[in-house]
């Protein structure tokens, strides 16, 4: 009997472990899908915060400046064969690459013609203007490029004018209030002095725009005549060089015989007296002579 019931407990307790897995089993089916589901909505989420997130990140973050501001100053020398040549030629690539001229010149010294020309040009075509222009030149050209770098004198006007507008549009606000005579006069000071101070700062960055936009470049020509004679200019040379000799020749004596006076001029104190006693001493043995013959 005890056996019977040994082998009934046991029987009991095999079918419900095997109940309380099955249970499990089919609790851990149902639960696999709404896992994947809730990781996955899990992840859209996160995906969609990250996007607001990085869409926020996007609108708050400032525009970087990555173009800086530099103005740019070249000065170009060519020996050219013909300077009215070599500047048409000049002029036809200042207008190909879109610059203009600031002023132009030509002169002559001696033998040589010179020109010089400053022009301005996009800064885009600062340097393919520079090699172009040197092959007008014969030679090896002298060049010289300097660049200053103005971004961070920009950056602090533009800041300098973002407070002077602030200033200026308080002014404003507080002369749409004021009643008293005193304040409006006050007030009115302020703001034309303020308003003032805005025009010299935008007059500035103007200025640095214009200069970093348009690089200048000074361009010095230089024309050497060569003289080539002609026939019969040798002849003409010979008889230039004879009549040379002739005026030097008639300077010098005439020369001579001018020092010659002006030194018995000087000496006449002296030479008066010894030329009057020479001839009345030589006038005296004349005499002699003549009263006694046998003087000898």
């Amino acid at each position: 009997m005890k056996k019977y019931l040994l082998f009934s407990f046991v029987i009991a307790i095999l079918i419900l472990t095997a109940c309380s897995s099955n249970q499990q089993s089919e609790s851990g089916d149902s639960g696999e899908p709404l896992s994947e589901e809730m990781d996955r909505s899990a992840g859209e989420t996160k995906e969609s915060a990250s996007d607001s997130s990085s869409s926020n990140e996007t609108m708050k973050m400032p525009e970087l400046q990555t173009d800086r501001k530099v103005i740019f100053n070249a000065n170009l020398s060519l020996t050219v064969e013909d300077l009215s040549d070599a500047t048409g030629r000049l002029k036809e690539l200042l207008e190909a690459n879109g610059g203009y001229i600031v002023e132009s010149r030509t002169f002559s010294e001696e033998e040589t013609n010179y020109g010089s020309m400053t022009v301005r040009v996009p800064q885009d075509n600062f340097y393919p203007f520079l090699d172009e222009a040197e092959t007008i030149g014969k030679g090896t050209p002298e060049k010289s490029v300097t660049g200053t770098d103005v971004t961070e004198e920009f950056v602090d006007l533009e800041a300098r004018l973002k407070a002077k507008e602030d200033v200026r549009d308080r002014l404003q606000s507080f002369l749409e209030k004021a009643e008293k005579t005193e304040d409006l006069l006050a007030i009115s000071n302020d703001l034309s002095r303020v308003q003032e101070e805005i025009e010299q700062l935008k007059g500035r960055m103007n200025y640095l725009n214009n200069q970093s936009d348009y690089s200048t470049v000074t361009v010095s020509l230089e024309e050497k005549k060569i003289k080539v004679p002609t026939f019969g200019e040798g002849d003409k040379s010979t008889i230039a060089e004879a009549k040379q000799l002739f005026m030097k020749t008639a300077n010098g004596i005439l020369s001579f015989f001018s020092k010659t006076v002006v030194v018995l001029i000087g000496l006449s104190p002296v030479l008066v007296p010894l030329a009057a006693l020479t001839l009345f001493f030589f006038i005296r043995n004349r005499r002699r002579k003549k009263s006694d013959p046998n003087i000898h």
